[in-house]
């Protein structure tokens, strides 16, 4: 049986929901350019804000379409690995797993998982306007990249999403541990770690020994070895003859 409610009864009750907290989700189908998809954990299609080439919301709406997405908590470990984020969207008559396989599984592809309460979405007269106080800069927008699919099947598609490891400022090791030179092996032979004091001068190098292959040996025959850039006491697997 139907019921027929009032114009103030929708009011309130948006005024209720209006406290409640939404989850969106903005997929770029494109590498090179933005061709974005528009998604809502909502039970229908509702407006929200268009997002533009920079990443930032505009004023104008833009329809998302309602889902029953679910979206786990983010998973950090102990291995260093970068914390996964796992966002399940409906396999419908798998539509979302023929549209993923076109793309090459959308791998490397930017998703936005956007926060937001829910008055705070853009209002209107229709019905897919349910926000009363419309405000794009109080909207929670965190950007990551789909890294895997990680399973699909005939109910859903699950995506693994992870953010970009920023290594900026970052020091980085200077020397690695090898029974090798590692001089040579880096191309840096009679340069200023090999040879600080032109041990190994032009004449050398233009006459018996133009090349080294890293090994401690030659750096005998040139009488460097104090200058060797590899670590000859690391065990090295072998069989050996006695």
């Amino acid at each position: 049986m139907s019921i027929n409610v009032s114009a103030t009864f929708g009011e309130e009750q948006v005024k209720r929901e209006g406290i409640g907290v939404i989850d969106a989700y903005i997929l770029n189908a494109s590498r090179t350019g933005t061709e974005y998809l528009y998604f809502a954990n909502w039970n229908q299609n509702i407006k929200g804000f268009k997002l533009n080439a920079t990443g930032d919301f505009l004023a104008t709406t833009e329809t998302y379409t309602g889902l029953p997405i679910k979206r786990e908590e983010i998973k950090t470990n102990l291995q260093g690995e970068a914390p996964a984020l796992s966002i399940s969207v409906p396999n419908t008559d798998r539509n979302i797993e023929s549209y993923i396989q076109n793309r090459s599984y959308l791998r490397g592809h930017d998703i936005y998982c956007i926060t937001a309460f829910i008055k705070h979405l853009p209002s209107g007269s229709s019905a897919q306007h349910i926000g009363t106080d419309p405000d794009r800069f109080a909207i929670i927008k965190e950007k990551l990249y789909i890294d895997t699919v990680s399973t699909s099947d005939e109910t859903a598609v699950s995506f693994s999403c992870k953010p970009k490891i920023s290594i900026k400022n970052k020091v980085l090791p200077g020397r690695t541990y090898s029974r090798e030179c590692e001089w040579a092996s880096r191309g840096r032979y009679a340069g200023i770690e090999c040879s600080p004091q032109n041990q190994i001068n032009a004449t050398m190098l233009n006459g018996s020994y133009p090349t080294c292959d890293g090994s401690l040996e030659q750096c005998e025959e040139r009488r460097n070895k104090v200058r060797y850039g590899g670590f000859v006491s690391i065990p090295n697997k072998g069989i050996v003859i006695v």
